[in-house]
């Protein structure tokens, strides 16, 4: 399987997300109905809460078991320390999904590994590759020396991949800035463009509504225990607040229950996606955490949002610096106590992209 080569007959694609929250099986998800659409064979190894997420947004889809390491965060922003710590298990994690996915190879005969950055979920006798925006990692001011050691070290992780899909545009049109651009792309990388779920024709969308004046959507979900703090902080921050609120928790994947604290304030464990779509469209002021597969889903639905880095999450807080002033806002939530301090959001810019980047649909076109 090769470039610009076509594939004869419907064949069989492995996924393999990694289980960091739902921002790499939600990016996956229209490669996903992409494939399918075509009549491929599509199966997803993954985490139970991954596999749950997708059987409801997807039930058609093959699904079946691969865990991958329990990463917590931290309480305080030391979480990169907490993650030097970690490391050797994650190496060992290493060996563990390479193993995982010879006996997945062995039951599935999969012609085609996408794996999203799980760097051990790859075979020797199948056509693999790697969906990753981390081509370098964002360190702490002391550890900045060891950016591009780090760089050289994921380098070697992505060369063993057949293709290393990289969810972004070229360097002057690049939502991921640095994580893509700072070092030279990988020999075998390839630019694909954006990816969200929100790029999906099929998803009913009113654009004739317009959000109602001081309508708020907070977008939650993330690991514990930074999620719950930040939960808590906001419902004390919007208290009194004149419009109407809705937070989404990301707690149950498997139940949308609705739980009322105030008047105005309606609270989700989750949100399907044509569900989100319309509470994101509906929204005057959405506040979420700046994880990459946000910001892809905002530079698709044309939105700008209130961004609360991750304490300690150095892409987080890398991204948010980029991105603000630009299409979106740093919101410092230390220094804010009454949604009287709360900003508001940039206007929405019509973006009109002319990258030369090619996008996942004709990407994916080069191997039907």
């Amino acid at each position: 399987m090769t470039e610009n080569t076509e594939i004869a007959a419907k064949k069989t694609v492995l996924f393999c997300p990694l289980d960091w929250g739902l921002g790499h099986i939600a990016r996956d998800l229209p490669l996903i109905k992409e494939f399918s659409k075509h009549g491929h064979r599509v199966i997803v190894a993954a985490s139970q809460t991954l596999i749950d997420w997708l059987e409801k947004e997807f039930p058609q889809v093959e699904t079946t078991l691969f865990e991958g390491p329990d990463i917590r965060y931290t309480k305080n922003s030391a979480l990169f320390l907490k993650m030097i710590f970690i490391l050797p298990h994650l190496f060992r994690w290493l060996i563990k999904e390479k193993n995982i996915t010879s006996v997945l190879v062995e039951k599935y005969h999969p012609d085609l590994i996408v794996s999203d950055n799980r760097y051990g979920a790859r075979h020797y006798s199948v056509y693999s590759v790697i969906i990753t925006h981390q081509l370098m990692l964002k360190m702490p001011l002391l550890l900045r020396w060891a950016e591009y050691p780090v760089y050289l070290l994921i380098k070697r992780l992505i060369r063993p991949f057949r293709e290393c899909w990289v969810p972004d545009f070229e360097k002057e049109h690049s939502l991921a800035g640095d994580l893509v651009h700072k070092y030279p792309l990988p020999k075998n990388a390839r630019l694909i463009g954006s990816l969200s779920r929100f790029d999906d024709p099929e998803l009913p969308v009113d654009i004739s509504k317009r959000p109602a004046p001081k309508s708020l959507l907070a977008i939650i979900s993330g690991p514990e225990p930074q999620r719950s703090l930040l939960e808590e902080k906001l419902k004390n921050i919007l208290n009194n607040y004149p419009g109407e609120i809705c937070i989404v928790r990301g707690t149950d994947i498997k139940s949308a229950e609705v739980k009322k604290t105030t008047q105005n304030m309606k609270i989700y464990n989750h949100l399907q996606t044509p569900y989100l779509l319309k509470k994101i469209k509906e929204s005057d002021v959405i506040i979420s955490r700046p994880g990459y597969s946000t910001i892809m889903d905002m530079y698709t639905l044309k939105k700008s949002i209130l961004m609360i880095p991750t304490p300690g999450q150095t892409e987080q807080e890398y991204l948010a610096k980029h991105h603000h002033n630009n299409l979106h806002k740093l919101l410092n939530i230390k220094h804010i106590n009454t949604f009287d301090n709360l900003p508001h959001p940039l206007p929405p810019k019509v973006l009109n992209n002319i990258s030369a980047t090619k996008n996942f649909r004709e990407v994916l076109k080069e191997l039907y």
